[in-house]
């Protein structure tokens, strides 16, 4: 796996000192193993896996090969039984349980097979991700600009999938907690433990996590402090194979969401300002299409703006601040939009003083 290149050790804890044996303490089954005969002993359900509904259980332990609605026809039959009793598809299951699975060879014969995904694909070795931090509870990962953060029908690799493979015969696979656009990079955090997915998802629902982006944009940004943008946005979703399959436009009068952030220019250039963005609620592509409202689209957005040959979308998720921690990176961009050092050390200083704080002379 690979590191930061300079971790900064009051920020960044490091990768768990035993995170090869952890990451790959047993091989993932095959799916021979997992379809055609079933498991011969039970599953039984672990710590990290407690609280999760009997289905979701059965999709994570036996992947993609197994089809839901199969899965839900077993159940419902009778023939997946927990600590030998029938039990219902949302029923949620407790520590130690053990979970029996006939064999599933007659359900895959109801169903229509299911094509193989980039993280089952026989031999296919899969790209690694930068760990930021690793509590037992969660990691947080710096996505790359152009990396998706699910896979879906048009792109096959991903954070997830990634993070799939990294953590290949781990009790509970970690789950992505939010997410960010393709083409934007910055931190993201996937949860180790079903309590932990269920707190975050909690917290970043309630708005419990602070969110703050950093982004190029076109033009000179004409305010000097910190300002409120607020608008109504809809979303529109557009035809298959289209660029983009979606896209948010500014509502009618009386219509769509409601989307605030607050903005504060930070670094300006001739053509170009640097702008640090706060962000009060989480719409769809939210902070582009404020920015694009106002004329300053973010530099090289292919869908509000205009691309820029050889650069990518200069949007980062550059800090996420939880209640027990805060989390910060610096986006590596190159050329003329590279940050300074003295403005990277404003930045972390501003959002997170408690943690750069000069430590006390000995």
């Amino acid at each position: 796996m690979s590191r930061p290149a300079s971790p900064d050790p009051k920020l960044l804890a490091p990768p768990h000192k035993n995170a090869e044996t952890i990451h790959g303490a047993a091989p993932a089954a095959s799916p021979k193993d997992k379809t055609a005969e079933g498991p011969r002993t039970p599953l039984v359900v672990s710590p990290e896996e407690a609280g999760q509904k009997l289905l979701q259980f059965l999709q994570r332990r036996l992947g993609r090969e197994v089809p839901g609605s199969a899965l839900l026809r077993i159940i419902r039959t009778g023939e997946v039984r927990v600590d030998g009793g029938r039990k219902k598809p949302f029923f949620r299951l407790a520590a130690g349980q053990e979970v029996r699975v006939p064999p599933l060879s007659r359900a895959l014969n109801a169903s229509n097979p299911v094509e193989a995904t980039a993280e089952t694909a026989p031999g296919m070795s899969m790209p690694s991700l930068e760990l930021l931090f690793e509590s037992p509870g969660y990691v947080a990962v710096l996505k790359p600009a152009g990396l998706c953060s699910h896979a879906g029908t048009r792109h096959k690799d991903s954070v997830a999938d990634r993070l799939k493979a990294l953590y290949a015969g781990a009790a509970f696979a970690p789950v992505l907690t939010h997410r960010l656009d393709k083409d934007t990079s910055g931190i993201l955090l996937a949860a180790k433990t079903y309590a932990e997915l269920r707190r975050l998802n909690d917290l970043f629902a309630s708005r419990g996590v602070a969110k703050t982006y950093l982004a190029w944009v076109d033009g000179a940004w004409p305010g000097k402090g910190p300002e409120m943008m607020e608008d109504q946005l809809d979303r529109l979703d557009l035809a298959q194979g289209q660029a983009d399959r979606k896209k948010v436009l500014a509502a009618a009068d009386g219509e769509g969401k409601t989307a605030r952030a607050e903005v504060r220019p930070v670094l300006r250039k001739r053509q170009a300002t640097l702008l640090l963005v706060r962000l009060m609620t989480g719409r769809t592509h939210q902070i582009r299409v404020q920015l694009s409202l106002r004329g300053h689209p973010v530099i090289s957005d292919a869908v509000y703006g205009r691309k820029v040959r050889g650069v990518p979308m200069l949007l980062h998720a550059l800090c996420l601040r939880l209640p027990e921690r805060a989390l910060f990176a610096a986006p590596e961009w190159t050329g003329p939009f590279a940050l300074p050092e003295k403005i990277i050390g404003q930045l972390r200083a501003s959002l997170i003083p408690e943690q750069t704080a000069s430590p006390a002379p000995e």
